[in-house]
C-alpha cells in the first residue's frame, strides 16, 4: 500500500485483488496466519499496470518513443547524449530505468561492484483465487521463498532466491506446483528474472545521470519486492531534475538526499536478509510476536522506517536469540 500511495494516480482501474491476510510458512510445516484490518496490498498484472503507468504519462504530457540499440552515452557539463542505432538523442539529463541489466549503468559507472542480483522464476496457474491468501512459502529452499499471489482468475506462483548456485528452473516451479495443487495443475506463462540490489552501497558521482529501480538496484533483499523502490527513486530523479531547472539545488544533490532514507532501509534489509536466510526460525520467532509483527507489517505494507523494527525487536528479542 506504501507504492499505491506514493504514486500521484489511482491504479484501481488494474487491481484484480485487494489482500487483507497472508500467510506464512515454515520449513516444518507450521503455519502462521497474519491479518491486517486494512488491505496488506493489491494484486495486479505486471502487463496491465505497466501499460496503465505509461498512458498515464503520456497523458501528462511525456513523449514515448521507442530506440534501438544504445551504443554510447556521453555526459558533458551542460547536457547527455545517448547515441543509438537511431541517432543520438541529446537532453539535459538521463535517467536510467532500464532494468537490471542497465546499459546506462554500464556504460555510465566506472565501477558497479556495488551492484549484485538475484533470481526468480514465476508462473500463472488459473483458478477462482478471491478466496485464495497470499502465501510466502520459506519450504522449498535454503535463501529464499515460494510464493502465491491471488489474482482473481489465477495464482501466480514463484520462486525467488539470494544463492546463485540454487537452480531455479521451470522444471523446478512445475514440480512446486504440482505439490501445492495437485497433479491436475499446470503453470502458464514462465517467466525467469533477476532482480537488482545494491543501492545501499552505491555512491552517486554522475552529475545528470541517475538510475532508478532495478537499474540502480533498489530491490529490498529481504523481500525480493522492487517496485516501491522504483517508484521512489524514479520520483527522486524527477525532483532532482526540477529542482535543477527551477534553481533550487543542483541535481546530484537533491537526487543523493531524496534517496537517503531509502538507501537506508535497503541497507538494514540486506542485514536483515542475511540473518533472516541463515535462520528463518529466529523469523519467524519474531512474527509470532504480535507487537514486532505488527511493525514488520506497517513498514512492509504502510512504509515505516525500518529501524524502528530493529530497535523494536532488539527490546523484545534479547541477543541470544535475536
Amino acid at each position: 500500500m506504501k507504492t499505491v500511495r506514493a504514486l500521484r494516480y489511482s491504479i484501481q482501474p488494474v487491481v484484480r485483488q485487494n489482500v487483507d491476510r497472508m500467510v506464512l510458512e515454515e520449513r516444518d510445516s507450521s503455519r502462521i496466519p497474519v491479518r491486517k484490518k486494512k488491505s496488506i496490498c493489491v494484486m495486479t498484472e505486471r502487463s496491465e499496470l505497466d501499460a496503465y503507468c505509461l498512458s498515464k504519462t503520456i497523458e501528462a504530457g511525456a513523449v514515448f518513443r521507442r530506440i534501438r540499440g544504445i551504443t554510447g552515452i556521453d555526459e558533458s557539463a551542460d547536457g547527455v547524449a545517448v547515441t543509438t542505432q537511431d541517432g543520438v538523442l541529446r537532453g539535459h539529463f538521463l535517467i536510467g530505468a532500464d532494468g537490471v541489466n542497465s546499459q546506462v549503468r554500464c556504460m555510465t559507472n566506472r565501477d558497479d561492484s556495488w551492484f549484485r542480483t538475484a533470481f526468480a522464476i514465476e508462473a500463472n496457474v488459473p483458478c477462482d483465487a478471491q478466496t485464495e491468501d497470499l502465501v510466502f512459502d520459506f519450504a522449498p529452499m535454503m535463501s529464499g521463498y515460494g510464493w502465491v499471489f491471488p489474482k482473481r482468475d489465477h495464482v501466480n506462483v514463484g520462486l525467488f532466491s539470494l544463492d546463485k548456485d540454487e537452480k531455479l528452473n521451470r522444471s523446478r516451479l512445475s514440480a512446486y506446483i504440482t505439490q501445492r495443487y495437485g497433479d491436475g495443475a499446470r503453470g502458464e506463462k514462465f517467466v525467469g528474472q533477476h532482480a537488482g540490489f545494491g543501492a545501499a552501497r552505491h555512491r552517486v558521482e554522475n552529475e545528470r545521470v541517475f538510475l532508478a529501480g532495478d537499474a540502480g538496484g533498489f530491490v529490498d533483499l529481504l523481500t525480493g519486492e522492487g517496485i516501491y523502490g522504483a517508484v521512489v527513486s524514479g520520483q527522486a530523479a524527477a525532483a532532482a531534475v526540477l529542482a535543477h531547472l527551477e534553481k533550487k539545488a543542483t541535481a546530484k544533490e537533491t537526487f543523493i538526499r531524496l534517496t537517503e532514507n531509502l538507501r537506508k532501509n535497503l541497507h538494514i534489509a540486506e542485514r536483515a536478509a542475511a540473518s533472516f536466510y541463515a535462520n528463518p526460525q529466529r523469523g519467524f520467532r519474531a512474527m509470532k510476536m504480535p507487537l514486532l509483527r505488527s511493525a514488520i507489517l506497517k513498514s512492509y505494507a504502510d512504509g515505516l522506517d525500518l529501524s524502528a523494527i530493529v530497535q523494536i525487536a532488539r527490546r523484545l528479542m534479547p541477543a541470544n536469540q535475536g
